[in-house]
């Protein structure tokens, strides 16, 4: 799950179900079973911009101390803190180099390397410029992925910008994309 346009469609996700949340998007709802803030504490708190969310975010794993949360670094004062196994991640899919651009690719990677058989993406639209410059290619590769594998991936396809085209036509074919689900 994460912020963008569409997160709330959380609730209508089935109660039992492990839902990875990014960055704060644990603030948003209780439904967030684990947390992936791919940032390193210490530098994203000084930032003026999310220092205010990050410091709620801090306070609620400390409260929630049954959730876990996978950084970039191993922190004592969150004893839920999981250092994210990127070594393992990129050695299970044979990568030649680690690929990430965005915190929300390694919970699909994870999610991947889990064995989940469906995901379910709410919130992650890649929609805006940054995003769409800098992070869709990183998205759409685990994706790929994921896919290729056999999951199951469900997206809001009103609000992301994810498996599409930038003019939403199929190359050569110059027709309109269809959605098989």
């Amino acid at each position: 799950m994460g912020k963008g346009d569409g997160w709330d469609a959380i609730k209508d996700v089935p109660k039992d179900s492990i839902i990875y949340g990014v960055n704060d998007a644990c603030l948003r709802t209780p439904e967030v079973t684990h947390t992936f803030h791919m940032h390193d504490l210490k530098d994203f708190h000084h930032n003026q911009v999310t220092a205010s969310s990050t410091r709620l975010m801090i306070e609620h794993c400390q409260e929630h101390p049954e959730m876990p949360l996978y950084t970039v670094r191993r922190y004592k004062e969150f004893p839920n803190c999981i250092l994210y196994p990127l070594e393992e991640v990129t050695d299970y899919f044979k990568l030649p180099t680690p690929y990430f651009s965005s915190g929300p690719e390694y919970m699909i990677a994870w999610a991947i390397k889990e064995g989940f058989e469906e995901m379910h993406l709410m919130g992650l639209n890649m929609s805006s410029h940054e995003e769409w410059k800098e992070q869709k290619p990183g998205m759409e590769f685990w994706l790929g992925l994921a896919l290729g594998r056999g999951m199951k991936v469900h997206m809001q396809w009103k609000q992301t910008s994810l498996l599409k085209t930038k003019d939403d036509k199929l190359y050569g074919y110059f027709m309109k994309q269809w959605r098989n689900y």
